[in-house]
């Protein structure tokens, strides 16, 4: 054996990089908050392991999906540990980048020489949460099916591009086979493929210009006379490296946090598992879905910009946190890092996170809107009808207007709109909108002779 390693070493110097890897200097205050970068490289190779193994059971149409993560779940050895694995891994995940981003930024990490590190992990960020939106529809049970429905809507309410982001996420118009297909071609090929790429950048970063040391109120190297702020970077950063310690020392906390992750995870999975509620139908109207609680906070938000203001809530703010993000190493690049001597940048980072908090909590423990159980059928309907209600279904109109006891509270309510206008006004406000609905262009006549026909039922 030491002689195939010797062999190797020789032809490949891989013993030599490897320990020039092991051996290189990192400042010395580098501590425990530094390990949630190796703890979310550990839990994503978890993911692709797990994700792997998942998908050699999983058949991805409507008509089989949900049955063979039953026959998953109930079948196949450590079936259910697997799959609870794989869903308790992707919120750590979630959870994880969202404080190793904190970090970075309440330690002034994203400045030179890092700014590309920055940018990679923001990437990072926008795949992990694509990971999670796009697992979500994979089950084909009614939390799945319901919230994906929901979801879509969000996007398809987008400013210029909502009806094209809603027709590339679909397929189609309503949630269907072309959708499944699509979420998960995106999770098991095109989003893997974003966080080899994102992450081999990332790492490749980080190695080049070396692990960020805490940001002191005092520099160990005074700035000098029209020194610039680059130069005098490397200065202390050197003097960093030259009281520090090898890589290797290091190593044992990561270990450490990666095995108590590990541990955690394993024993949610075997506790409580990956729930899988009943078979997705898109027939029925009485399930109101809410969000995994990663998604709570937008999900609370949608609840208090309303009518006209809504794009601001399912769009504009998402998107400026996202382009804020992106930005901040190019418009904050003074040298000063310790948190306390930005104190704009870390109040409104420190309210920032409050508001998420708040938010998650309050979408967490708020009940069902509108009475979640009540079926928006008052009766008998007739084929065109059920259509109707079925699509109204499918296009998340449920999440806006009440009927019945159902519903939300953002549109009018529509217990007895069959009462109040004929089925051509009904055609005409679905087909073209009307004030903050709105216009549903991609249905077609019939779809919408449908949904009017329904609507005109409720009397």
């Amino acid at each position: 054996m030491r002689r195939i390693i010797r062999w190797l070493d020789d032809r490949t110097g891989a013993g030599q990089m490897l320990q020039a890897f092991l051996d290189r200097p990192i400042p010395k205050d580098i501590g425990w908050l530094h390990t949630f970068g190796s703890a979310l490289l550990f839990l994503i190779s978890v993911q692709f392991v797990t994700g792997t193994l998942l998908a050699l059971n999983y058949a991805a149409s409507p008509g089989t999906a949900y049955a063979s993560v039953r026959y998953l779940q109930e079948h196949v050895l450590f079936g259910a540990l697997l799959r609870g694995v794989h869903l308790w891994t992707g919120s750590a995940i979630v959870l994880l980048i969202g404080l190793h981003i904190l970090r970075t930024f309440f330690y002034g990490a994203y400045k030179y020489p890092r700014e590309v590190t920055w940018l990679t992990g923001v990437g990072l960020l926008l795949v992990v949460m694509g990971f999670s939106f796009t697992g979500y529809l994979l089950p084909w049970d009614q939390k799945a099916y319901w919230a994906t429905v929901v979801g879509t809507n969000i996007a398809g309410a987008a400013p210029l591009v909502g009806q094209l982001a809603l027709r590339l996420l679909r397929g189609g118009t309503a949630i269907g086979a072309a959708t499944l297909a699509r979420f998960y071609g995106f999770h098991v090929l095109i989003l893997p493929a974003a966080v080899v790429l994102f992450g081999t950048v990332h790492l490749f970063m980080v190695i080049r210009h070396g692990i960020a040391a805490p940001p002191r109120r005092r520099p160990l190297v005074e700035p000098l006379r029209g020194e610039s702020a680059r130069d005098w970077y490397w200065r202390e950063y050197a003097a960093e490296k030259r009281r520090g310690k090898p890589f290797y020392e290091a190593l044992l906390k990561d270990a450490l946090v990666a095995a108590t992750l590990f541990t955690l995870i394993l024993v949610l999975a075997q506790r409580f598992g990956a729930p899988l509620g009943p078979a997705a139908d898109p027939n029925s109207t009485n399930f109101v879905p809410r969000p995994e609680w990663y998604f709570l906070d937008l999900f609370q938000l949608l609840w208090y910009v309303k009518g006209k203001l809504e794009p601001i809530g399912t769009f504009l703010i998402p998107t400026l946190f996202i382009l804020l993000l992106l930005a901040l190493p190019f418009f904050d690049h003074r040298r000063e890092r310790h948190p306390l001597k930005r104190p704009v940048a870390t109040a409104a980072a420190a309210l920032a996170v409050a508001l998420v908090a708040t938010l998650t909590y309050l979408g967490a423990t708020a009940p069902a809107p509108g009475g979640a159980g009540t079926s928006v059928s008052s009766g008998p309907l007739t084929p065109e009808q059920a259509a109707g209600a079925k699509l109204f279904a499918q296009q998340g109109c449920v999440n806006c207007h009440t009927i019945g006891n159902l519903g939300g509270n953002v549109g009018p309510n529509l217990t007895h709109v069959g009462s109040r206008l004929s089925r051509q006004q009904l055609v005409d406000m679905i087909a073209h909108g009307k004030k903050a609905m709105p216009a549903f262009k991609s249905l077609t006549p019939e779809e919408l002779g449908q949904i009017a026909a329904f609507l005109q039922s409720r009397r």
